[in-house]
């Protein structure tokens, strides 16, 4: 059975036990601001092929990866000025960002790469204290629902995951917003903070 360790009662051990799970290529079930997340070293070959099993999804598609903060971001990926002043307006927060790659990592299959940096503060310590990208990928088996608490997280994934951080109900409780940063529109309708505008978006 996956350990399950509580960030409120007990955050230190979840910090712990989260950071040595990552360096040693598993694979952990994690709060975000949107959904729960299934994730893994995103620069591990072999740890990004246990997402893909785990979750059912098709080689082909390209995993999105979380970072601890803009710097991060740009160590993965190539920013215009434009595209720049969008990203400080809106991170971190509920969004996923599509831009392109600098260099090749195994999360992603083509040249460009979903990049967030969340809200919620847990996974971008992590990310930030291991100097590594995380795959963030939604916590369950392709196609079926998403979960907004770990007890939504289906018992085939959970029961696989090497760790469970439950950090109670997520904030927004649905999918980031997807925004294509290439072609500069939405891709997908999801979370969104209050406030947040996106004029430069066609057919917003």
């Amino acid at each position: 059975m996956s350990k399950t360790v509580s960030i409120s009662k007990n955050y230190d051990e979840a910090l712990h036990s989260a950071k040595a799970v990552l360096k040693s290529g598993g694979v952990l079930i994690y709060p975000t601001d949107t959904l729960y997340g299934l994730g893994c070293d995103a620069t591990s070959k072999k740890a990004v092929e246990k997402i893909y099993a785990l979750k059912g999804r098709e080689k082909g598609k390209p995993l999105s990866i979380l970072v601890s903060d803009y710097a991060m971001l740009l160590e993965y990926c190539a920013v215009s000025s434009a595209q720049e002043r969008i990203l400080h307006s809106l991170l971190p927060g509920p969004y996923t960002f599509i831009l392109p790659l600098r260099k090749p990592i195994p999360a992603a299959t083509g040249a460009t790469i979903g990049i967030r940096v969340p809200e919620h503060y847990f996974m971008r310590q992590i990310s930030k204290e291991l100097k590594m990208p995380i795959v963030s990928t939604s916590a369950n088996l392709s196609g079926e629902k998403d979960a907004a608490t770990l007890s939504d997280v289906s018992r085939p994934v959970s029961s696989r995951a090497d760790l469970l951080i439950d950090g109670g109900i997520c904030l927004y409780g649905k999918g980031s917003t997807v925004i294509d940063l290439v072609n500069m529109k939405i891709l997908r309708k999801g979370a969104v903070r209050k406030g947040d505008k996106f004029e430069w978006a066609e057919g917003d």
